[in-house]
């Protein structure tokens, strides 16, 4: 008799912990989402003109936090750009700026997430910027909403100086024509979930 109880005992303690990982894996597992529409704009000035850069070839992948149907946190992001899918609709542009990002042995943009914490409607993210081979922690705002579609928007605009990863600011026409340090990155991401 008491070993039919303690097998029965055990059956139900394996049930109930197979119950329980199916719970957590399916629970996990309904917080990562892909890249439905993506896209990065790299925006800086020059002695001639004002300049920009734009790519839609490229992926994320994420973990959201929910709340109530509202984004309150990210628990990972991972985002690569390859480099030569940045165009501005002018050749020679192009090809001088590969060269100042080094994207011959440098082949990606990337940023990946460590933290986030929300503030007002805000989602201030701290990660890792890594261009032309040089990592930098960078913190940036991102403002998230929660779609009819259950997808997720992200909107970030971040500006710095191309100097803090030791690129170059390009020049044209000889160097009659040079770029400001400055940039300013902007993401319009969509996420679905999978």
């Amino acid at each position: 008799m008491r070993t039919q109880t303690n097998f029965f005992a055990k059956a139900r303690t394996t049930a109930t912990f197979a119950l329980l990982l199916s719970l957590v894996v399916s629970g996990f597992a309904q917080d990562v989402y892909k890249t439905q529409k993506a896209s990065v704009s790299i925006k800086g000035t020059s002695t001639m003109h004002d300049w920009e850069m734009k790519s839609e070839a490229f992926s994320c992948q994420s973990s959201f936090t929910l709340d109530n149907n509202k984004v309150s946190g990210v628990k990972s992001l991972s985002l690569s750009i390859p480099v030569q899918t940045l165009k501005s609709g002018k050749g020679a542009m192009d090809k001088n700026a590969y060269s100042a990002l080094k994207a011959e042995s440098h082949k990606q943009i990337s940023y990946t997430i460590s933290s986030t914490k929300l503030v007002s409607d805000k989602l201030i993210c701290t990660g890792n910027l890594t261009i032309a081979g040089v990592t930098k922690p960078m913190d940036v705002e991102t403002i998230c909403s929660v779609n009819a579609d259950n997808t997720i928007a992200c909107k970030t605009i971040k500006s710095f100086k191309m100097s803090e990863f030791k690129v170059e600011p390009p020049s044209f026409m000889f160097g009659s024509v040079t770029t400001g340090d400055e940039i300013t990155l902007e993401f319009n991401l969509t996420f679905k979930k999978i």
